[in-house]
């Protein structure tokens, strides 16, 4: 019986521990700010608090190559609409769907939110996005218990679909390392994060990038080289290998489910509510393959174009800025490639907002 009352308590302690410190924003606030979850919560954080006014908003999403800068639509200082972003390295279309659910819970805060993609057909790639395991350590702090049946059976892999419902049902087994860095030095931890609830705003908003360019780069199509600076590291050189010159995955129709899924909860989450979303094409890099994907008339960004309130822009729109000088790498954005995409998209944006929501060319001519 004393072992039963032993084991009894611990579990009870076990279980107060898990829900009232995990399982709440309790120990979020208090994550380590340079995790993936606790950069995703920071970015989160700074939206929500964000003093808005009127609903003359528009927030944009994506992962690292979502090379928008709010502060360089805001000088323009002549747009109808404020512009925030909460674009995050590394973050997927599966990410982005609890994203907005979490900076706008009632679905009514933007007028507009941007959708950036790398192509309109859907390539398919030799990650299967479904079993992205990072997810879940990003939206840890965001999913609910309500979200498991959903969250954990996107996942393809079946042990994922039971590791991922087990750690949204407990949360400590995916705070465990954080905690302990935590308890190694609390105070530490404390003060970076004050600090970065204070800062980290400014931090993103002024942030300027790097002024590397890829000019010295040349690739021979035709003889199927690249030639590279000598200063390129081998990790630089592999990125354009792979993204420029390697065999292509084999259309399996396995990205363009995944995308029609998350693209879709999306639209299914702003649909009525006034909300347009706006999808663009991203600059694809300093130099574009020859042998890119064929046109997918049913791709999931040109079905989704035949939706009401959905813009699908010409995907062309952007090919001025795919030159090597406004890049750092085979796939990023630098500093002044940054900012002409800053500016043209603020302005793009508010050109399409102004035409009554209804399909637009680009969507027409889609089908």
């Amino acid at each position: 019986m004393r072992a039963a009352r032993i084991l009894a308590g611990s579990l009870l302690a076990f279980l107060l521990v898990e829900f009232l410190i995990f399982d709440t924003n309790l120990y979020v606030s208090v994550l380590r700010t340079d995790s993936s979850t606790g950069m995703l919560e920071t970015y989160l954080h700074n939206e929500r608090r964000r003093k808005v006014t009127d609903r003359n908003q528009v927030l944009a999403i994506g992962d690292s190559r979502m090379g928008f800068f709010p502060r360089y639509a805001d000088k323009l200082g002549n747009l109808p609409y404020t512009f925030a972003t909460i674009a995050t390295p590394g973050s997927t279309p599966r990410c982005w769907y609890y994203m907005f659910r979490a900076v706008d819970p009632t679905a009514r805060r933007y007028s507009a939110v941007i959708i950036p993609v790398e192509n309109y057909d859907d390539a398919e790639t030799w990650e299967d996005h479904a079993n992205r395991i990072l997810d879940l350590h990003y939206l840890i702090a965001r999913l609910r218990w309500t979200d498991i049946p959903e969250f954990s059976l996107s996942f393809h892999d079946r042990e994922l679909k039971w590791r991922t419902a087990f750690s949204v049902l407990l949360k400590g087994s995916i705070y465990k390392t954080d905690l302990q860095d935590f308890l190694r030095s609390p105070k530490h931890r404390l003060k970076d994060v004050r600090q970065a609830r204070r800062d980290s705003h400014n931090w993103f908003y002024d942030y300027v990038g790097t002024t590397d360019d890829v000019t010295g780069v040349s690739i021979d199509w035709t003889k199927h080289t690249l030639t590279v600076p000598a200063s390129f590291s081998a990790d630089k050189k592999s990125l354009f290998q792979g993204r420029m010159l390697d065999p292509q995955p084999p259309d399996q129709g396995r990205r363009s489910a995944y995308l029609k899924y998350w693209f879709g909860k999306i639209y299914d989450y702003y649909r009525g509510s006034g909300t347009r979303i706006i999808i663009v094409r991203l600059p694809r890099g300093p130099f574009v393959r020859p042998d890119g994907p064929p046109v997918n008339l049913h791709s999931s960004v040109r079905e989704l174009a035949a939706k009401p309130d959905v813009i699908l822009d010409d995907e062309h729109y952007f090919d001025n800025l795919e030159r090597p000088e406004f890049f750092f790498d085979a796939m990023h954005l630098n500093a002044p490639g940054s900012a002409e995409f800053s500016r043209a998209l603020a302005r793009r944006v508010s050109e399409l907002l102004s035409s009554p929501p209804v399909q637009n060319r680009a969507q027409r001519d889609a089908f």
